[in-house]
C-alpha cells in the first residue's frame, strides 16, 4: 500500500507506514471514500476494488524532481546533477548495481511493536543511506526492507566498482555493530544481517519518475543479475559476478563459489563471494603479479621510421606497418614523425578510415586524394575539377592516364570515364594505375610521405590498391606507413622493404617523462607520481586523459613549481578506464557543450561545420560558442579556418564511448536528422555520399530511404567492380525492405535484390551463398508470376544443386526449367546463364554433345568479350578437355585468353588463364602451363574468383606432380581442399584431391595410408568425368604403397579403363593406359608395357595432347637403348 504522505509502498497488513510513521488507510481509488482491506467493491461508488488501478500521473518540473530526491543523493552529487539536467532524462551507462536485503526483518517485526520496527527500520536505512554516500553511490530504491545503490549513475565515477565492494563491505561492518547493540538492549531480538549482491555492466538511467514516487531508475540485464547475486547470498555476505570480480581483482580477496543456475540466464553464472580488501595494494602491484607486458619507449620506433625515410629520400622505397591496441599511440608517432621532418622538403600526405568505411569503396585512397588536390567538402564538381588538373600540372602527370580515373573516385559526375569503353574489372586496373602514377610521379618532385590510418575499418578496394601501390615503390622516394589494431591482418606478404612495428605499453619510466612533459615539470609529488602509475597502466592515451581530467577537476595543484595532489582522492571522481575517464570529462560539459557532442559522435569521428549546425539548427554565434568549448576541452580539434572547418574527436575512442552513450530512440532520430542534412548539403554531388546515406538511415531506421541509398551504393561498387562491397550493400538494400510494410512493389524490388545479389555471389562462384539469396524469394516469384527473375533463380538453384549437393537430376531440372522460361520471356542475359551452366552440368555428366551444344549457344548469345571469353573458357574445360578433344581445348582457350587481355579486365583474365593452363597441363605443356596457372591464381585472388581459382590451385597440384616437385604439388593440393572445404562447394574435387594427395604421399616415399579412407574418396566422387581418372590414381597409390598390392592395382587400373571408356573420356583414358604400362614394368613384362605405352601414344595423338605423346615416345625410345646396351654387355 501507497503511504499517502511519503509514497512509500508499504508491505500488506500493516497499520503504519514503515517509512514514515504514517497512519495508513485504505481508500477507493474513484471517490476517496474509506474502505476495509478485505472489501472487494466500494460500498459508496460500487468501483471493483479488485481491479489494479492505475494512478494518474503528474509531469513534475524538474526543480520538483530534484527536490524529492534530495535525500538519495550524496553530497555534492546535486549541484552535478543541477549543471547537466539532460543525465537524468535518459542516457546509457556503465554502471556497478548493489542490491541490499536486510535478513531477519519479519522475525523483527513479530517481536517488535509497529513504531519501534518503524525506529529501527529508519537507523538501518540512515546506515545504508550513510555507508553508499561515503563511496559516493547514489541510492536508486527503497525496498521495503533493503535499497538499491549505484555507482557510476548519474555522475561517472572513478573506480566505481571498487566503491561498491567498499561500501558492502562497510555496509556488514555497521550492521553487525547495530546488531550487537540492539541484542544488548533487548537479547531476543533476531541478529539482522544484510545480504548484498553486486554487478557491473551497462544500464539505461532513465527520467526521474513522477509524483508517486521519485527515483533514478536504472533498467537492464545488470540490475536483474545483481538483484540475483542479492538473493543467493548467504546473511552478512556479498556476492559478485565475475564482471566485477575481474575489475576488483587484486584489491579485494575472494573465494569463488562456482558457476550457479540463475532465473533468466541461459548460461550459468560464475559467482565470487567478497572475504575482505587489501587496503593498501596499488592497481600497479596487481599489475606486475599478473605479469607486466615488456615496456619499450616511443624513440626506436621513431627511429626507425627516420631510418626509412632516409632510404627513401635516396630512391630506396620504404614501408611500415605500425600495430598496436587502441590507445597505445599510433597517432601520436605519426604526428611525432610529422614533426620530424618540418623542416625536410617532402611532401607528408595522411588518410584516415572511418568505422564505416569497410563498405564504402575506395575510402582511403578518396581521404588521400581529397588531402593532397586540397579539395573541400562543399567544393563542387567545377572546383573539383580545376583542383585536380592543376595538381596534375604540378605533377607533370599524364592527363589521359590518370584524370577521369581521379575524377571518377572523387564523385564527379562527368569524369570522362564513361566515353571509355571498359570493363568494370579494367576500370579498377585504371584507377589504381592512375592512382600509382601520381604517386611515382609526386616522388619524382619531392620525397613522399604516405600515412595511412586505421586500416582495421579500411574497405577492400582500398587494401587493393595500397597493396598494388606497395609493390610498386622499391625503387621510388615513398615512404608509406600503416597502422592498425591487432585484429586487422595485411594482405601484401613479406618484402624485404617492408617493416612491422609492434608499439608496447609504456615503463614507469617511460611514463613518468611524459607526465613531466604534460605537466611541464619534473617536480612531481611522489604520492602524485603513483597515483598516476597507477591509474593509466602505461598507456599513453590514458595518460594523456588522466592528467587532463586531474587538471581540468583540480585535483592537483602546483606550489614552489611541483605539482600536489590538492584534494582527497577518496572523493575523486576520475575514472580509472578510458571509458569512465572520457565520460567523467564529458560529464563536466556545459549541457549544450554536452549535447552537440553527441550529435557530432552520431555523424561520425570527423564532421564539418556547416553539417553539424545543419543538424543542430543553432543560431551561428550559439554553435561557434559551443564549439569552442568543445575544443578548448580537447575532445575535438578543429581542422581548416572557419567556414569550412571541420571538427575531429581527439581520438576514435571518444568518440565512441560518447556515442555509446545515448539511447537508442536518440540515436535513431539523430542519425535520420543527419541523412536529411546531408541530402540537402549535397545535393549537387549526391553520389559522393550515397555510402554515408545507407548507413545513416539504415541505423535511423528509415529503411525506405535505406534501401533506396544502398541501391545506389552497391551499383556504384558494381561499377567499380568493387564486388564484395557491392554484396554488402545489395545485403543492406534487402535488410530495408523486408521491413518495409508488404505490398506487391515491396515484394518484386525484394525479389529483384535478392536475385541481384544471388548473381554478384554466382559470379564469385559462392554457390551456397547464391542459392540462399533466392530460396527465401523462389515461391513469392511463382506467386508473383514474376517471371523477369525466374530463370535467375532457377538458375541459382540449378547451380547449388550440381556443385554444392551433387543431385544432377535436380540440377538439369531446375537449369532446363531456367533455360525454358528464359526463352518464353526472351531475356538474353538469362539465356546465356542458362545455356551457359546447362552446359557445363552437361559435360560434367558426360553428355559432351549436348554440353557443347548449350555452351555454343550462350556463345552465340553473348554480345560483348567478357561473356564470350567465358563461353569459350567453359567450351574448352568442361567439354573439349574432359572430351579429349586437347587441340580445340588449347585452340578454344587460347583465343578465350586473347580476348580477355584485350579486355584488361582482371575477372575474365583470371578465368581464362586458369582454362588455358589447363588446357596447356592437358596438351603436355608443362612449363607453359605453369606460368599461365601461377597468373590465373593471382588474377583470381585479385577479382575474389574461388571456383577458377580452385581449378588453377588444383591442376597446378598436377603439374608439379609430374615435374616431381613434391612439395609444390602438396601446397597447391591442399590450398585448393582448404578453400573448398571451407566454402563447400565441388564436394568431388575435394575427395578428388584427397586421392591425388594420398598418390603424392607414397611416390614421396610416406607410406602413412589409409587405404579405407582412400577407397572412400573414390567412392565419395559423384561427378562420372573425372571417376576414371580418381580410379587410376588410386591404382597408381596401390602399386607404390608397397609390393602387396600389385593385383589390386591391376584392378584399379583396369576399372580405370572401363570407366573412361564409358564416360568418353579420351584424354583420361591416355594416361590409364601409361599407367597399365608402368604396372607391367613393375611385373617384368616388357613385352606388355610396349604394348599398353603405344596405346597410350595412339590416344594422345589422336586427343592432340603432343607433349605426352611425345614423352611416352621418349620412354620407348630410352627403353629400346637400354636393351641394346644390355645386348653389346652380353656380346
Amino acid at each position: 500500500m501507497k503511504c499517502s504522505q511519503c509514497a512509500f509502498d508499504t508491505k500488506t497488513g500493516k497499520k503504519f507506514c514503515v517509512e514514515g510513521g504514517t497512519t495508513l488507510a485504505w481508500k477507493c481509488p474513484e471517490c476517496d471514500s474509506e474502505i476495509e482491506e478485505t472489501e472487494k467493491f466500494c460500498g459508496e461508488c460500487g468501483h471493483n476494488l479488485t481491479t489494479p488501478h492505475e494512478p494518474t500521473v503528474k509531469e513534475l518540473s524538474f526543480d520538483e524532481k530534484i527536490d524529492k530526491i534530495q535525500r538519495y543523493l550524496p553530497k555534492g552529487l546535486t549541484d552535478k546533477i543541477l549543471s547537466q539536467k539532460s543525465k537524468i532524462e535518459g542516457e546509457r551507462k556503465q554502471v556497478t548495481v548493489m542490491f541490499c536485503d536486510l535478513k531477519g526483518f519479519t522475525s523483527l517485526s513479530e517481536e517488535l511493536g509497529p513504531e519501534e520496527a518503524y525506529d529501527i527500520v529508519d537507523q538501518i536505512y540512515e546506515l545504508l543511506i550513510h555507508k553508499v554516500h561515503n563511496y559516493e553511490g547514489t541510492v536508486n530504491e527503497m525496498t521495503g526492507d533493503g535499497i538499491v545503490a549505484l555507482f557510476g549513475a548519474p555522475i561517472a565515477l572513478e573506480d566505481a566498482p571498487q566503491r561498491a565492494l567498499r561500501s558492502a563491505m562497510a555496509i556488514h561492518r555497521e550492521m553487525s555493530r547495530f546488531s550487537d547493540r540492539l541484542k544488548q538492549e533487548k537479547e531476543s531480538l533476531p541478529t539482522l544481517k544484510m545480504r548484498v549482491g553486486i554487478h557491473t555492466g551497462p544500464v539505461v538511467v532513465g527520467t526521474v519518475g513522477n509524483n508517486l514516487r521519485v527515483e533514478f531508475k536504472a533498467v537492464g540485464d545488470t540490475v536483474n543479475l545483481a538483484s540475483r547475486m542479492e538473493g543467493m547470498a548467504e546473511p552478512g555476505a556479498t556476492y559478485v559476478t565475475e564482471d566485477t570480480f575481474k575489475l576488483t581483482e587484486g584489491f579485494f580477496r575472494f573465494e569463488a563459489l562456482g558457476e550457479k543456475e540463475v532465473k533468466g540466464k541461459k548460461e550459468p553464472v560464475k559467482v565470487y563471494r567478497v572475504i575482505a580488501s587489501y587496503t593498501r595494494r596499488t592497481r600497479f602491484d596487481v599489475s606486475a603479479e599478473r605479469g607486466l607486458t615488456p615496456l619499450v619507449g616511443r624513440e626506436r620506433e621513431l627511429e626507425l621510421l627516420l631510418d626509412g625515410f632516409e632510404r627513401a629520400k635516396a630512391g630506396r622505397g620504404q614501408a611500415f606497418s605500425i600495430m598496436a591496441e587502441a590507445g597505445v599511440g599510433k597517432s601520436r608517432l605519426l604526428y611525432e614523425l610529422r614533426k620530424a621532418v618540418s623542416n625536410e622538403d617532402v611532401t607528408f600526405l595522411e588518410a584516415k578510415c572511418l568505422s564505416y568505411s569497410r563498405g564504402v569503396a575506395y575510402h582511403l585512397i578518396i581521404d588521400g586524394l581529397k588531402a593532397n588536390f586540397n579539395i573541400g567538402e562543399v567544393d563542387g564538381d567545377t572546383q573539383i575539377t580545376e583542383k585536380v588538373k592543376k595538381g596534375l600540372q604540378i605533377l607533370a602527370a599524364d592527363e589521359n592516364l590518370t584524370l577521369p580515373y581521379l575524377l571518377e573516385l572523387l564523385s564527379v559526375k562527368d569524369s570522362g570515364i564513361d566515353k571509355i569503353a571498359l570493363s568494370p574489372e579494367a576500370r579498377k586496373d585504371r584507377i589504381i594505375e592512375a592512382f600509382k602514377h601520381i604517386v611515382l610521379k609526386g616522388s619524382q618532385i619531392r620525397p613522399l610521405i604516405l600515412a595511412y590510418e586505421d586500416l582495421h575499418w579500411a574497405d577492400k578496394s582500398s587494401e587493393d590498391v595500397l597493396k598494388y601501390v606497395l609493390e610498386s615503390i622499391s625503387g621510388a622516394r615513398v615512404l608509406m606507413i600503416f597502422t592498425y589494431r591487432p585484429e586487422f591482418v595485411h594482405t601484401w606478404g613479406g618484402k624485404s622493404f617492408h617493416s612491422q612495428v609492434h608499439l608496447n605499453r609504456l615503463s614507469n619510466r617511460e611514463s613518468l617523462a611524459m607526465v613531466a612533459y604534460l605537466l611541464d615539470t619534473e617536480e612531481i609529488d611522489r604520492d602524485l607520481e603513483e597515483l598516476i602509475l597507477e591509474k593509466t597502466e602505461g598507456i599513453p592515451f590514458f595518460i594523456e586523459e588522466f592528467i587532463r581530467s586531474l587538471k581540468e577537476l583540480k585535483i592537483i595543484e602546483r606550489k614552489n613549481n611541483k605539482y600536489h595532489l590538492a584534494k582527497d582522492t577518496r572523493k575523486m571522481t576520475i575514472p580509472s578506464t578510458v571509458h569512465d575517464v572520457i565520460m567523467a570529462r564529458v560529464d563536466t560539459l556545459p549541457e549544450g557543450a554536452k549535447g552537440g557532442l553527441q550529435t557530432g559522435s552520431v555523424i561520425e569521428r570527423e564532421f564539418s561545420y556547416e553539417l553539424i549546425k545543419r543538424v543542430t539548427g543553432l543560431p551561428e554565434q550559439e554553435l561557434l560558442s559551443l564549439l569552442s568549448v568543445l575544443k578548448d576541452s580537447e575532445l575535438l580539434y578543429e581542422r581548416g579556418v572557419y567556414p569550412e572547418a571541420n571538427y575531429i574527436f581527439n581520438n576514435a575512442l571518444t568518440r565512441e564511448v560518447v556515442y555509446q552513450s545515448l539511447l537508442t530512440k536518440r540515436q535513431k532520430r539523430l542519425h535520420e536528422e543527419i541523412a536529411n542534412a546531408i541530402q540537402d548539403l549535397y545535393k549537387d554531388n549526391i553520389d559522393s555520399q550515397y555510402e554515408v546515406l545507407a548507413e545513416h538511415y539504415i541505423a535511423g531506421e528509415n529503411y525506405e530511404n535505406g534501401a533506396e541509398y544502398s541501391n545506389l551504393a552497391g551499383k556504384k561498387a558494381q561499377k567499380a567492380a568493387s564486388f564484395k562491397e557491392a554484396i554488402e550493400y545489395v545485403k543492406k538494400e534487402v535488410f530495408c525492405l523486408e521491413r518495409l510494410p508488404t505490398t506487391q512493389a515491396t515484394q518484386r524490388k525484394i525479389i529483384d535484390a535478392r536475385a541481384r545479389l544471388a548473381g554478384y555471389h554466382l559470379s564469385l562462384t559462392h554457390h551456397v551463398e547464391a542459392n540462399e539469396a533466392v530460396a527465401p524469394i523462389a515461391n513469392l516469384a511463382l506467386e508473383l508470376n514474376y517471371q523477369k527473375r525466374l530463370p535467375m533463380i532457377y538458375t541459382m538453384m540449378g547451380t547449388y544443386s550440381h556443385w554444392v549437393k551433387e543431385d544432377y537430376s535436380e540440377a538439369f531440372r531446375y537449369l532446363s526449367e531456367a533455360l525454358r522460361v528464359s526463352e518464353i520471356i526472351k531475356d538474353k542475359v538469362s539465356l546465356w546463364y542458362a545455356n551457359f551452366f546447362l552446359g557445363m552440368s552437361l559435360s560434367f555428366h558426360c553428355e559432351f554433345e549436348k554440353g557443347l551444344e548449350h555452351l555454343t549457344k550462350s556463345l552465340v548469345s553473348a554480345n560483348n568479350p567478357i561473356p564470350i571469353s567465358m563461353a569459350k573458357c567453359g567450351m574448352s574445360t568442361f567439354t573439349y578437355v574432359f572430351h579429349g578433344k586437347i587441340d580445340l581445348a588449347y585452340q578454344t582457350s587460347k583465343e578465350a585468353l586473347q580476348m580477355a587481355l584485350d579486355s584488361g579486365d582482371i575477372y575474365i583474365k583470371g578465368i581464362a588463364c586458369s582454362s588455358h593452363g589447363i588446357s596447356c597441363y592437358c596438351k603436355g605443356l608443362l612449363d607453359e602451363a605453369e606460368n599461365t596457372l601461377l597468373q590465373a591464381l593471382s588474377f583470381c585472388e585479385k577479382a575474389s574468383q574461388l571456383g577458377w581459382w580452385t581449378w588453377a590451385a588444383g591442376f597446378l597440384g598436377h603439374a608439379y606432380f609430374d615435374m616431381a616437385e613434391y612439395e609444390k604439388a602438396k601446397d597447391y593440393y591442399e590450398q585448393g581442399i582448404s578453400a573448398l572445404e571451407r566454402t563447400g562447394i565441388y564436394p568431388f574435387m575435394v575427395n578428388m584431391w584427397k586421392v591425388s594427395m594420398a598418390r603424392l604421399k607414397v611416390l614421396n616415399d610416406d607410406q602413412d595410408i589409409k587405404l579405407s579412407e582412400l577407397f572412400e574418396y573414390y567412392e565419395n566422387i559423384n561427378v562420372r568425368v573425372v571417376k576414371g581418372w580418381a580410379a587410376r590414381h588410386v591404382a597408381e597409390v596401390l602399386l607404390n604403397i608397397d609390393d602387396q598390392h600389385l593385383s589390386e592395382a591391376e584392378e584399379w587400373v583396369n576399372k580405370a579403363i572401363d570407366v573412361d571408356k564409358k564416360n568418353c573420356t579420351m584424354w583420361s583414358l591416355g594416361g590409364a593406359y601409361a599407367f597399365y604400362a608402368e604396372l607391367f614394368k613393375r611385373k617384368g613384362d616388357p613385352s606388355k608395357a610396349k604394348e599398353k605405352l603405344n596405346k597410350a601414344i595412339e590416344i594422345f595423338n589422336e586427343c592432340g595432347a603432343d607433349g605426352w605423346a611425345e614423352k611416352y615416345n621418349e620412354a620407348i625410345a630410352a627403353t629400346r637403348v637400354d636393351q641394346n646396351s644390355s645386348l653389346d654387355k652380353t656380346h
